[in-house]
């Protein structure tokens, strides 16, 4: 029977259409290494369990089996976390400048965001 991690990893990287070599890319995990976690050779550590799941933006908590369903979990990245922490320190002013920056960039890839797809 197939580990819950690796299954909830190979869901992802097929929903998100991700290959182990791109996935091994947004890692910086080996391909081989990748490649021993999807056949269930050897079991990912925690470390690298915390950076396959920032590569495929879900909680880790979820993709270790822990919680039942990705899309009532709020998970950011460490990235997102420091931008997030940047944001509540600016000025009211600061905020609408970023705000419109972001409708923006939302606005001109918004066609090919998925339908289903969480942000």
């Amino acid at each position: 029977m197939e580990n819950i991690l690796i299954t909830r990893i190979k869901q992802i990287m097929n929903e998100k259409n991700i290959t182990p070599a791109e996935l091994s890319r947004l890692t910086g995990i080996r391909p081989s290494s990748i490649s021993d976690y999807l056949v269930g050779k050897y079991m990912p550590k925690q470390d690298k369990i915390a950076l396959i799941s920032d590569a495929l933006s879900v909680n880790p908590g979820w993709l270790m089996g822990y919680e039942e369903n990705p899309k009532f979990n709020f998970y950011a990245t460490a990235h997102e976390q420091s931008l997030i922490k940047k944001y509540r320190l600016i000025s009211p002013e600061g905020k609408e400048t970023v705000d419109t920056i972001l409708d923006i960039q939302y606005k001109a890839v918004q066609p090919k965001v998925k339908e289903n797809e969480a942000i």
